[in-house]
């Protein structure tokens, strides 16, 4: 039987930040590869299981008077093939939310004035 599919939330933007993921008794660390305001694709190496839910800290550039990590609360896993994971964001609080979406703008500008030359 086929699997069930969600159409993704926002763009997806090509990148590569390092991050870490907390689950029951282990401690994971991995490449970010895609982003998108809803989730990303990651390579760890501690895997992952669909389903399972836990808190992330994802390393972006530093800003002034920013954390140099951006805290998902809750992420779940909707899908692992051995080290590569898919994983949506549950719960964020407003200020790692508004920063997020600030970092992808600041993408997707750039991709768009490189893109345009």
């Amino acid at each position: 039987m086929a699997k069930p599919y969600a159409v993704r939330v926002g763009q997806r933007i090509s990148v590569r930040y390092p991050f870490l993921y907390h689950g029951a008794g282990f401690h994971g660390t991995g490449q970010l590869w895609d982003l998108s305001a809803s989730g990303w694709r990651a390579t760890g190496d501690h895997p992952v299981t669909e389903g399972m839910v836990m808190p992330v800290y994802i390393e972006l550039p530093h800003e002034e008077g920013e954390s140099t990590y951006l805290l998902v609360e809750s992420a779940i896993v909707r899908w692992s093939k051995r080290r590569d994971a898919g994983w949506e964001i549950q719960t964020m609080d407003k200020s790692s939310r508004t920063r997020l979406s600030r970092f992808l703008d600041e993408l997707s500008s750039e991709s768009a004035r490189t893109t345009s030359r």
